[in-house]
């Protein structure tokens, strides 16, 4: 699976005209901007396709993601000298803003970490980030700077890291190396963002390829996320702002569906949610307070906490159009 896409030079924050046609006329409204298209369904996990329905999204290509833009040689990510679990320096040496997702796997420094925000970094900028530890047992190394896995964390993993707490992020890393029979002495999570490329998923995923394949190559075009279940039950919501940007990260986040799913047995009878399940899903961490949960020059994050899913979004610091008139940068939205 790979959709990366090439960078264009268009100026950051420029909204573009995404999408001129409707998608597939059977999809199923999600909200003012997005469609759901029929479900994927692979062993114990649902995926179902999300597009946009809109042409007044966000300019994605205007946004560098952390692999591209650290195989570019365009950021640093360094331990802080005094020495902080919770809290790196991110250096952004590029001349675009950088989004970081909250659970992206990086490597290194004096113990394995993942992104704890959902946030947008802007161009030419040193500034520190928050993170969480995924080695409860290393607090040493030869190096204070840090590699992306290239892997992203599964669901749960990344809800702890969005809304909870580093010892919740400590207790699933430990559940999850249990399941996948990948605990060390350290008890890092490496091991398992490795198996997202070694060929340990690579079944699950061609069923997913196999899938995609058949969609039309307009609604493949018009993508912006995935609703995605575990046995029928919602448990991610991922919606990007534009398919550009949605591509750049498509099959991080697939593969992390997988890790997600690959522990679960199929439950004979479960069946994929309908999309009235998803929105009420949504709407549980729509109607909850919103709290402000990290800022940058660029973006603003905030999250909503519900009943049973919780929600976090990134969008830029800028003076918009009326309420409702263009999607966010990005939102995910995760069980509880």
């Amino acid at each position: 699976m790979r959709y990366a896409v090439g960078l264009l030079a268009v100026p950051f924050l420029l909204a573009i005209p995404v999408l001129a046609a409707p998608p597939t006329p059977d999809a199923a409204p999600l909200s003012d901007h997005t469609a759901m298209l029929a479900a994927i369904q692979v062993d114990s996990l649902t995926l179902t396709p999300i597009v946009a329905t809109k042409g007044d999204g966000h300019d994605g290509d205007g946004l560098l993601v952390l692999d591209e833009a650290m195989a570019a040689n365009q950021v640093k990510i360094l331990e802080i000298a005094s020495g902080d679990v919770n809290n790196l320096t991110f250096v952004n040496l590029a001349k675009r803003p950088v989004f970081l997702m909250a659970g992206e796997v990086i490597i290194g420094g004096k113990q394995d970490r993942i992104i704890g925000r959902n946030t947008v970094i802007p161009a030419n900028t040193t500034q520190d980030v928050p993170v969480f530890c995924v080695e409860h047992g290393r607090w040493n190394g030869t190096t204070a700077q840090f590699t992306s896995a290239k892997a992203l964390a599964h669901g749960r993993l990344r809800g702890k890291a969005s809304y909870a707490a580093q010892q919740d992020v400590w207790d699933e890393v430990a559940v999850k190396n249990q399941e996948r029979k990948t605990t060390s002495a350290s008890d890092t999570y490496r091991k398992v963002a490795q198996q997202q490329s070694d060929g340990t998923l690579s079944a699950m995923e061609r069923r997913v390829d196999a899938a995609l394949a058949k969609l039309s190559a307009a609604d493949r075009g018009r993508m912006v996320g995935y609703a995605v279940a575990i046995n029928g039950a919602v448990a991610t919501v991922d919606v990007f702002g534009s398919p550009a940007l949605f591509k750049k990260l498509e099959t991080k986040l697939v593969r992390s569906y997988l890790t997600e799913a690959v522990d679960v047995a199929a439950r004979k009878g479960a069946v994929p949610p309908s999309p009235a399940d998803v929105r009420s899903f949504m709407a549980d961490a729509d109607k909850a307070a919103a709290q402000r949960s990290y800022d940058t020059a660029a973006a603003e994050t905030v999250i909503n906490n519900g009943s049973y899913a919780s929600k976090a979004k990134v969008d830029y610091k800028r003076t918009r159009p009326a309420a409702g008139a263009a999607p966010a940068v990005y939102e995910n939205y995760q069980a509880r």
